[in-house]
């Protein structure tokens, strides 16, 4: 970690507070500090001073962190520093059980301090701090040391004297917000309690942007048979990602994404995405109708790293067929033509033919086969297939008036007899027998 600049502002003021809210001037027994004196101190950080603090992604000293509030038994909190007595900055070394310490704290029992762990460009996972009771009291004092994360203690040092051993805690603060350290007298009073926070140390990573996927919209329609475009734009992201298209559990899908794989620039701006719709739901409930919902999801090294939502409604083509002539003059036996056309709303890019069932309702004797391609053209933004069709009339039959013949007419894989979601296509020619 690059060492920064040691900047206290929390203590400024430490000599107003203390006489402010210590007991200059109370009596004292000769040879005992304590007796009959009284020197507590607190602070509260001003009003504009509560934003996120310089935690960097490394070790970062809580020393050069600023607190959000702090209090004191003896005289100011000192950094870096032993408490020493009830002036600011009259401390001395951190010293335990004879190891110095460059950072930290001098506290006097009962004492408190928090900061926040808000990071800047960082997320903080450790904790580490050892305690004890600074070897310039000896082997006097008695102090519990306590720290708490988010209102919940999380260490308790239990209770340690000038000739306890140094205690290290090293807690998980991920996730958490708030850090305080206290010291409390033991349960025995004050007397000698110079608590010593060394080398406190919170550890923090890099925070990597979280990438994000925004559409330009929540909802597509898209004709059967035609394709929709997208706006997507993506954050935080670059290189190669592979893109795909979930519907819904419980959900069929006649959808494919075309658009399966890009490569983003480093500050890409809106990518177009592509979904084609070559076929329909595979069956029909009320509650999903044409109608799903969908998650395009981004996948990048095998691993997915952002989603977004997205309603797509399908919509059905819209079939007209129609015969001509719709009048057939004609004698049993004679072989007579017609024409189907078939009108498909919006047009298609590309031709599909123009087929039928065989055998028409009236009966397998009266079946059309087809005597010439299909063709197509676009008109006024519809699709105008035409094909040719022959049926030869059966020469036993002498029906005493007109008859109508009704063909199934099949178009690509959507059109024809009983198909799903687009029921019976079908057009109609009348035999008029002549004698």
């Amino acid at each position: 970690m690059t060492p920064r600049r040691f900047h206290p502002l929390w203590l400024i003021g430490a000599a107003a507070l203390l006489n402010a809210c210590g007991g200059a001037g109370v009596p004292q027994a000769e040879g005992d500090p304590y007796a009959g004196a009284d020197h507590p101190w607190t602070y509260s950080a001003p009003a504009g001073q509560l934003g996120a603090q310089s935690l960097t992604p490394g070790d970062n000293s809580l020393s050069y962190e600023r607190v959000l509030d702090a209090s004191n038994g003896w005289g100011p909190v000192e950094v870096n520093r032993s408490n020493g007595e009830m002036g600011a900055s009259d401390g001395r070394t951190l010293t335990l059980n004879g190891q110095t310490s460059a950072r930290g704290f001098g506290v006097h029992a009962g004492s408190s301090m928090r900061f926040g762990l808000q990071g800047s460009g960082a997320t903080c996972s450790r904790f580490r701090v050892g305690v004890g009771i600074d070897d310039e009291v000896g082997s006097r004092g008695s102090v519990v040391f306590q720290v708490y994360l988010d209102g919940v203690k999380a260490f308790d040092s239990g209770l340690m004297t000038g000739a306890s051993a140094t205690k290290w805690a090293d807690l998980d603060i991920r996730g958490r917000q708030a850090l305080k350290l206290v010291v409390t007298d033991g349960g025995d009073g004050k007397a000698y309690d110079h608590a010593d926070w060394v080398q406190p140390t919170v550890r923090c990573a890099a925070v990597t942007p979280r990438p994000t996927l925004t559409l330009g919209q929540d909802r597509l329609e898209i004709f059967h048979k035609h394709s929709a475009a997208l706006s997507a734009t993506f954050a935080d992201l670059s290189g190669p990602v592979g893109l795909r298209l979930e519907v819904a559990p419980g959900f069929s899908s006649g959808l494919q994404l075309r658009t399966t794989s890009l490569t983003l620039p480093a500050a890409a701006g809106p990518q177009r995405v592509v979904i084609d719709a070559p076929g329909l739901p595979d069956f029909y409930t009320e509650t999903q109708s044409l109608s799903a919902p969908y998650t395009l999801v981004v996948s990048q090294g095998g691993r997915d790293v952002a989603r977004a939502p997205l309603t797509i409604q399908q919509k059905l083509l819209g079939v007209q067929a129609s015969a001509a002539p719709a009048l057939l003059p004609a004698r049993p036996g004679s072989a007579v033509t017609f024409t189907v056309t078939v009108r498909l709303t919006p047009g298609l890019e590309t031709s599909l033919e123009i087929g039928n069932s065989g055998c028409p309702v009236q009966g397998c004797e009266y079946a059309a086969t087809p005597v010439s391609e299909t063709t197509s053209v676009l008109s006024g933004g519809a699709s105008v297939l035409q094909r040719e069709f022959r049926v030869v009339l059966p020469a036993g039959i002498s029906p005493t008036q007109n008859l109508t013949l009704d063909y199934y007419v099949v178009v690509g894989d959507f059109a024809g007899y009983r198909k799903p979601w687009y029921g019976n296509t079908q057009v109609a020619v009348v035999w008029q027998p002549l004698k």
